[in-house]
């Protein structure tokens, strides 16, 4: 009857160790938000109809959590399909009030990078505040 009691108290102890290193667990490694949905937030605030600018991938991603927002610094690579010359001949050439607007978020593209040529790749730096919502993540609203 010994054995029997000394088997009982062994895993028991390993069962009472494996809790304690999954709540560890749970405390250390964080949830924040993956490359997946930090690029496609990055490629919703720059161009998100992709016909200039795609967020290829995300190099760097580092994020930390205070107050239930996550501040999350980013470098991707970003990929021009357009040359600043070719979105600007298309400006000229918008004929309606959408085709406008959409037009008004290239030259804020064009201000932001300057003369790009298509098919050319630049680093991109940013820091996001986000926040993770029942749908996925999503940019913290500025005041």
């Amino acid at each position: 009857m010994r054995p029997l009691t000394f088997l009982t108290r062994s895993l028991f102890s390993l069962v009472l160790l494996s809790v304690v290193f999954m709540s560890l667990g749970g405390c250390l490694f964080n949830n924040g938000p993956d490359k997946d949905s930090v690029r496609q937030i990055l490629q919703d605030q720059l161009d998100p109809s992709g016909k200039v600018i795609v967020v290829e991938h995300i190099d760097s991603l580092n994020s930390a959590e205070h107050d239930q927002k996550w501040t999350v610094d980013t470098a991707a690579t970003l990929i021009f399909k357009q040359s600043a010359e070719q979105v600007a001949k298309s400006l000229q050439s918008a004929d309606s009030a959408s085709s406008l607007l959409g037009t008004v978020g290239q030259i804020g593209l064009m201000l932001q990078f300057g003369n790009f040529k298509a098919g050319q790749t630049q680093t991109y730096h940013a820091r996001l505040q986000l926040l993770k919502g029942s749908s996925g993540w999503m940019p913290v609203e500025r005041k």
